[in-house]
């Protein structure tokens, strides 16, 4: 299971413990990059991808980039 499908299968208790200031609302943030990317047409380059998010949400490539990497990260 990765990060992203761990966090979408308890999308409920991470509402609270975001609402609670538990967790930080850039878990938000970053789930929504994560699916934007997903959204983005095949026919769209790896890199062009990350240059579209980075521009659409204020961030570097280089973060956008590490934001993917963590959300496909395996859970154990």
């Amino acid at each position: 299971m990765t990060r992203y499908e761990l966090l979408k299968k308890n999308e409920k208790i991470i509402y609270q413990f975001i609402k609670n200031g538990i967790l930080s609302y850039m878990l938000l943030r970053d789930i929504e990059i994560f699916e934007s990317l997903n959204e983005l047409e095949d026919t769209i380059g790896k890199e062009m991808k990350y240059i579209l998010l980075a521009e659409q949400y204020e961030l570097s490539t280089d973060r956008i980039k590490q934001i993917i990497h963590q959300m496909l990260k395996e859970i154990n």
